[in-house]
């Protein structure tokens, strides 16, 4: 299972108005090993210049219901060093400012 161009698109069109700079897909999506009970893992670089506030925490919220999935949002700069490779080996970018 993958996410379709369609849900790609939806989440470019979400993030254009939010402090995001750039969101990469990651996780079993990325890898297309997902079935119907996998949440949709997404990787943000946020932009630190803009307000960000708790609009962070209600993203996932926002994505949850507009792709009807669950969400890992997780910005780049929270990210475990001992995550760090097996993201960057999956990561696929979906979105750029």
């Amino acid at each position: 299972m993958q996410l379709t161009q369609g849900d790609i698109n939806t989440v470019k069109k979400y993030f254009a108005d939010k402090p995001v700079l750039k969101a990469y897909l990651f996780g079993s999506y990325s890898r297309n090993e997902a079935d119907e009970n996998s949440d949709i893992d997404i990787l943000v670089d946020l932009d630190y210049s803009k307000h960000i506030g708790l609009s962070f925490f209600t993203m996932q919220d926002e994505l949850k219901a507009i792709l009807k999935k669950n969400i890992d949002l997780i910005s780049s700069n929270a990210v475990s060093s001992y995550f760090i490779p097996f993201i960057e080996k999956d990561k696929q970018l979906i979105y750029e400012r």
